[in-house]
């Protein structure tokens, strides 16, 4: 098993890309960010130089390594509620907002956003994770 694999994934599992719908998304990183909080802590600047390009992994891999890192970006650990919660915290309105905003291209948007809770030195990397987790194989680049 490569180590990217070993650092994201485990060997079980199957992968696909991240869902249209806004509710399938949003519960996906839910259980994603909730499989962060166990997994040991991971340097940003590392998990970026770890991931995979595999069109097929990508949307997954990248989840997994932002909602890893992320507490890190914000200097604060985000809240994410549970799968299926009927109301949404200021960090998953946040970031799903951002997703939105990055696949419709939108990138005044996506820079705003970032810009009012990254700073600068994280930016960069951050948007990379999300460029990385919006990318579908099934849409050309």
């Amino acid at each position: 098993m490569s180590q990217t694999a070993s650092v994201f994934s485990s060997p079980s599992e199957t992968t696909s890309p991240l869902p249209c719908r806004a509710d399938e998304r949003l519960d996906l990183i839910r259980r994603e960010a909730a499989r962060a909080r166990t997994a040991p802590h991971l340097d940003f600047f590392r998990a970026c130089s770890l991931l995979t390009l595999d069109a097929d992994r990508a949307p997954i891999v990248f989840a997994r390594a932002l909602l890893r890192v992320l507490g890190q970006a914000l200097g604060q650990r985000p809240v994410f509620l549970r799968p299926g919660s009927d109301t949404t915290s200021f960090d998953e309105d946040w970031l799903m907002r951002l997703l939105d905003r990055l696949e419709s291209g939108d990138h005044d948007s996506v820079h705003f956003l970032l810009r009012r809770r990254v700073p600068h030195d994280y930016r960069r990397s951050v948007a990379f994770l999300l460029h990385g987790l919006v990318s579908r194989p099934d849409r050309p680049a």
